[in-house]
């Protein structure tokens, strides 16, 4: 408390708690304009900054050039799918056909090979994927829908892209095999981390 002009007492706790929350407002500004400079000078360098768990995390850079067998890519997913993605959460704003970001994903399966693909696995010229069980619901508990189960020749200038390291990666398990078009570039990572864990189903 504090005497004001006249012998009257003026609490000071209002003032306190203006002071307070100004100071938090600039913490907060600060830590978004941060983020807003980091993120601007990512895209600047060319770089893609990944969070999900079905690729190491960290930062790729998408170079030009046709994918091969076990290269990672950033691909757009189809119209519906990325209606689909972005209404359940599973995909962010980006560059695709549908405001959404594109994913990135382990080529599996080239032009001419055949895949055969079941629940209990996706089979590619006879070698069975570790880990490539297909789920009938994300971690949301929302059921998932998969590519038609049986055997398929992948064809011209189609890629299987499929991820092992989380039990529920959206890929070609769910949404079949991504066309040229649909693949953007090869990921190719600069700076990664360790650590895989679950997520919706991206």
């Amino acid at each position: 408390m504090k005497h004001a002009r006249g012998g009257v007492l003026r609490d000071l706790r209002p003032f306190s708690a203006q002071v307070r929350y100004r100071r938090g407002c600039r913490r907060t500004c600060g830590r978004a304009l941060v983020g807003v400079l980091l993120a601007a000078a990512i895209r600047g360098l060319g770089l893609h900054l990944n969070l999900s768990p079905s690729a190491p995390r960290g930062l790729y850079r998408a170079l030009a050039g046709t994918p091969t067998r076990g290269a990672w890519v950033a691909a757009c997913v189809s119209p519906e799918a990325a209606a689909l993605g972005r209404a359940r959460g599973y995909l962010g704003a980006g560059p695709c056909i549908g405001g959404v970001q594109p994913v990135i994903k382990p080529v599996v399966a080239l032009a001419g090979d055949v895949v055969e693909l079941g629940p209990g696995a996706v089979i590619v010229n006879g070698q069975r994927l570790p880990h490539s069980s297909s789920a009938d619901a994300d971690s949301l508990g929302l059921s998932l829908s998969h590519a038609v189960w049986g055997r398929h020749v992948v064809g011209a200038d189609q890629f299987w892209l499929v991820s092992t390291r989380v039990p529920n990666s959206w890929d070609s398990r769910y949404l079949g095999p991504f066309s040229r078009s649909q693949v953007r570039a090869v990921a190719w990572p600069v700076w990664t981390w360790s650590g895989a864990g679950s997520e919706a189903s991206r």
